[in-house]
């Protein structure tokens, strides 16, 4: 029976057809060679004494093979052996399975215990020291009452904000007072300004005012709710508004919101990536209401946020905080001054005219910066020299220790083109006033002129814009004109790339343009993720048009000035050469008598590592510069 279904896995064919007595022949002869083969395989079989039921089989063949046709001999044949010789190699061919050793199972468990400890390593570098929980429910963390020294004392340049945010405080000390009125507690105050203006030291301030009145304060990161696994954004925001409405009435800062709050996106690539946003905004202000709990946000990107985040509901209060104007730079001034050990000639308002358009972070690195240079030289107190150094490096940059570069061409090159931007600046019209010169490095520049407004600039004139670009463009006319246009250096690229960026907001953003108009084209560049030209050729074409036309225009300004001072450019470059740096008096001083009244400042020496000795008041001479109108080389009397 086994025989037969061996046959029948085959799928043998019966299929009878006529012979010729050849064909008949060679038939029976294979069929006797298949019969030697299968004996021969019984026999070895037998031999090695792996299968006793060879011989059975073969007695069964014989008297089967008798009673199907002459025809179908072979076939029968065929099948049988090819049946005996898979099962050889299924069930006696193939070795046995062998058992592991116990080694091999040893080695086994070592390298994957390795394997574990080595990810979990590099989990724990990219995570930090943080527990398993915090990856799956919220980071944020309670403000405890030693953590947190800053009050609204400490709050200074900002009163609007300050007094916006008092309230909420003073709701929070005194809720009764705006209930009995039927007032409610805001949902949310959102804190958008520039960097630097002040906005977490504001929300600080905030979280000193609570813990005065026992009302908890929660701080967390915009960033901190993005995790790789999906769905853990959506699960920090519940938990952390989970956490607030049991402390309820409690505060929530979310420090840099546009992380989380940016606006929703439709991708198929990655459908999830709203979940975060859609729950924050549920928390908020969703079907269930959660009274008690204030959300305070702090962002510089407004425009990045989403629509139905700003809604009233959920930030009832926008508050702006700017960068201080004269009397609030005074206020930070006298704030930072007092804790340090400065000379008693020190005056604020010097201080404060002298750094419009600083934010309050500006003006705290500056006083720190001076007083760490006034601690290097060796000084008793820090003095206004200081306080000049510690600016310039805000403005321009830190100079180079060794002074000048020892190429000469190369700061001769520098001084020209520096003095073509202070030349055109001066004789232009509604140009920003010149606070000082210098062709020492600062930065990445070999040069730098830094410009200072005398006042607070709340807007700019179409003219003060053509006048900027005028004198962008005033360090390139001045190497085009003094060394030829072939030997024109690299140094104009930030120029002219702030020159451009200016040209096209004139044209795109600001309708300055009377062929292009009043429309605003910067719309079309709004979308970061895709830039799509939605403008028609022959726009494109205007507006290019436009643009090179202010750009040439301005050139050609900036040149009919140089052309004209030749001789005080010339007279400016050599005072760079020979002082390196110069201020915007020295400078009006040099174009006016010829000469420049200075203190005599020590020789540059090298860096070392000494500290230095205290400054002295050095004598005073006066340098006098002219040049001969023949040669043009300069000369000293």
């Amino acid at each position: 029976l086994h025989i037969f279904t061996d046959i029948q896995r085959r799928g043998f064919r019966t299929r009878s057809s006529p012979k010729s007595i050849g064909a008949r022949k060679k038939d029976n002869e294979e069929v006797s060679l298949l019969s030697r083969l299968f004996s021969m395989l019984k026999a070895n079989n037998k031999a090695n004494g792996l299968d006793r039921n060879d011989g059975d089989r073969w007695n069964i063949y014989e008297s089967e093979v008798k009673k199907i046709p002459e025809a179908q001999q072979k076939t029968f044949t065929e099948g049988f052996v090819k049946g005996i010789l898979s099962m050889k190699g299924s069930d006696s061919g193939s070795a046995p399975l062998k058992k592991p050793s116990a080694f091999r199972t040893f080695a086994t468990f070592v390298i994957g215990l390795c394997i574990f400890f080595s990810l979990f390593g590099t989990f724990r570098f990219s995570f930090g020291d943080r527990q398993l929980g915090s990856l799956i429910f919220s980071n944020a963390k309670e403000v405890k009452p030693e953590d947190i020294s800053v009050t609204f004392e400490d709050v200074r340049g900002m009163d609007e904000a300050k007094k916006e945010v008092e309230e909420i405080v003073s709701y929070l000390r005194d809720p009764e007072r705006y209930s009995r009125l039927g007032g409610r507690l805001p949902k949310g105050v959102l804190l958008v300004g520039p960097p630097g203006t002040g906005k977490t030291l504001l929300a600080r301030a905030i979280a000193g005012e609570a813990q005065v009145i026992k009302v908890p304060f929660f701080h967390t990161s915009g960033s901190e709710f993005d995790e790789l696994l999906v769905g853990q954004g959506a699960r920090r925001v519940r938990d952390l508004f989970d956490r607030a409405k049991q402390r309820a009435p409690c505060i929530v800062f979310i420090d840099e919101i546009d992380s989380v709050g940016s606006k929703r996106i439709s991708n198929g690539i990655h459908p999830y990536a709203n979940q975060t946003i859609n729950q924050l905004l549920a928390e908020m202000d969703g079907f269930k209401q959660n009274e008690g709990v204030i959300i305070i946000g702090a962002t510089n990107r407004v425009e990045d946020l989403d629509k139905a985040l700003l809604r009233a509901g959920r930030f009832d209060l926008r508050v702006m905080v700017n960068p201080p104007d004269l009397l609030g730079r005074k206020d930070i001034f006298g704030h930072y001054l007092s804790k340090i050990v400065h000379t008693d000639e020190l005056d604020i308002d010097t201080l404060a005219k002298g750094t419009t358009g600083f934010t309050g972070a500006d003006i705290e690195n500056m006083v720190n910066q001076a007083a760490l240079r006034a601690a290097v030289e060796g000084c008793p107190m820090v003095m206004l020299p200081h306080f000049e150094e510690a600016r310039d490096r805000i403005l321009m940059g830190p100079a180079r220790l060794r002074g000048r570069l020892p190429d000469e061409e190369a700061n001769r090159i520098t001084a020209y083109h520096e003095a073509g931007h202070t030349l055109v600046g001066l004789f232009t019209k509604d140009s920003t006033p010149l606070h000082k010169v210098t062709i020492i490095p600062r930065g990445q520049s070999l040069g730098h002129t830094a410009i200072l407004p005398e006042k607070d600039e709340y807007h700019m004139t179409k003219a003060q814009m053509m006048a900027q670009l005028d004198m962008m463009m005033g360090g390139r006319v001045a190497e085009e004109l003094v060394f030829g246009a072939e030997k024109v250096t690299t140094g104009a690229a930030n120029d002219l790339k702030k020159a451009t960026i200016l040209a096209t907001n004139m044209v795109k953003t600001f309708g300055m343009s009377d062929k292009v108009g009043l429309r605003d084209y910067s719309i079309e560049d709004s979308n970061a993720f895709m830039k799509i030209n939605d403008l028609s050729p022959q726009t494109s074409e205007m507006i290019d048009q436009e643009i090179n036309r202010l750009l040439n225009e301005s050139y050609m300004r900036a040149k009919e000035v140089l052309v004209k001072h030749k001789k005080e450019h010339k007279l400016l470059a050599e005072a760079l050469l020979e002082y390196e740096t110069l201020t915007s008096d020295e400078v009006k001083e040099l174009l006016e008598t010829g000469s420049i009244t200075r203190h005599q400042q020590p020789p540059k020496k090298n860096f070392v590592e000494k500290r230095p000795q205290p400054r002295q008041p050095p004598p005073t001479h006066i340098i006098h510069i002219h040049f001969d109108q023949t040669s043009g080389r300069r000369e000293e009397p």
